[in-house]
Parts: structure tokens; sequence; C-alpha cells
């Protein structure tokens, strides 16, 4: 197993419910409850970090920007990323940091073996990333690589798909919005099988303000 790999197994969160949905804009998918049928949560951050992983997501917990320009780094020379698409301008200065050579724009033809892109929401009752359109210059974060770099902060992380969606609704002014969830990869010869219909989803999470009696990432 590879320094990064080891970096984002974390088997004390992975647990919880592993559960698939995808809402759009304004839809949530048949048979999700709306949240006030269900129980609430004893802590939200907790609930979608073992929920994200029980899913097959990968989090590297970031306490300031040079560590997730490090982690960046990391994945790019780790995974031996050839092309990186990035979604936002908001996310040059990261790149560039990290020393990495990413593109803007993609063929339908080109293939991408990592994307980065910005996330607005993480909803933990199921471990979902949310999309605002505006954010991206894509309509959708589907099918376009086989690594899905998301990052996001430990203050987006939302209870429910409602909550996420009134957010979106009161900063982005009604934009739409895009749910996925990541599902768990299937294996060969030990080894994990990526592709565009069912990527790996490594998400920076930053976290500003971490526990005083816990160290922080040197």
């Amino acid at each position: 197993m590879s320094e990064i790999e080891n970096f984002i197994t974390d088997k004390e969160y992975i647990r919880g419910v592993i559960r698939k949905s995808t809402v759009s804009h304004d839809h949530i998918e048949d048979g999700q409850p709306s949240s006030r049928y269900l129980a609430p949560m004893d802590n939200v951050q907790v609930e979608f970090w073992q929920n994200f992983q029980a899913n097959g997501g990968k989090i590297l917990r970031c306490y300031t920007r040079q560590d997730r320009q490090k982690f960046l780094k990391m994945l790019a020379e780790d995974q031996q990323y050839n092309v990186v698409l990035n979604t936002h301008n908001n996310l040059c200065n990261d790149l560039e940091q990290a020393q990495i050579n990413y593109i803007n724009t993609i063929s339908t033809s080109m293939p991408i073996d990592a994307v980065v892109v910005l996330s607005t929401a993480l909803v933990a009752r199921n471990g979902s990333i949310g999309f605002t359109q505006p954010i991206s210059r894509f309509v959708s974060m589907r099918n376009i690589s086989f690594d899905v770099i998301v990052i996001s902060r430990m203050v987006d992380i939302v209870p429910d798909f409602e909550t996420a969606l009134a957010r979106n609704e009161k900063y982005a002014k009604g934009a739409g919005m895009e749910f996925v969830t990541p599902s768990p990869l299937p294996h060969e010869n030990g080894k994990e099988v990526r592709t565009t219909k069912n990527p790996r989803y490594i998400l920076l999470l930053l976290d500003e303000n971490p526990p005083k009696n816990e160290p922080q990432n040197s």
C-alpha cells in the first residue's frame, strides 16, 4: 500500500449504513424521507465522516491551505496524474502551489486522470457531496474522471438535503444543485477498480479549528 493510500484509509471512521441517493436542484430521490421524520443526529460532522467513508469515499483532513496543497501534490505524484481538470478559478492557486499542471476544458474524447472540484455542501445523512452549478464550468460532476478530488470545509457539513438546498437557495440565488453519493469500488486482485462511472472520491476537508489535544498534520 502506498504512502497516500495509508493517509486516506482511516478505519476508525469506516462504519455506518451504505446508502446511495441522488437529488437534483428541486427533487429528492423517491424513498428519501423528509428530515422531520428522521431521528436527530448526535454529531453532524461525525455522521458525515462515517457515512462518506462507508460509501467508499476517502478523507484527507487539512488544518491549513498548506496542508491541502501538500496533499494535492502527494496525490498527483503518487498516482502519476497526467491530465488534471480544474473546474473553478478559485482552485488555480492551490494547484499551482502544488506544482500540478492542469487544464480548464476538455474534449469528449480526452481521458482525464483526476478532476478537482469545490463542494458547497456535504450531507451528513448519507455522505453525499453537493455541487452548486455556477461554481463549476460543468453541468455535472459525473462521468469525467477516475478520481474526483473534492475541496470543501468542515463548516460546509449539513445534516440533510433540505438544509443543503435551503442554503443553496439563500447563497446561490436558486442555482441548480447536484448531489453525488460515492459507491464502494469493486476489487480485482486486491486492488480497487476505478471507472469514470464509478470513480474514487477523495475529500480534502479543511478544519480550521482542530481540537487542542489533537496534533496537526506534520
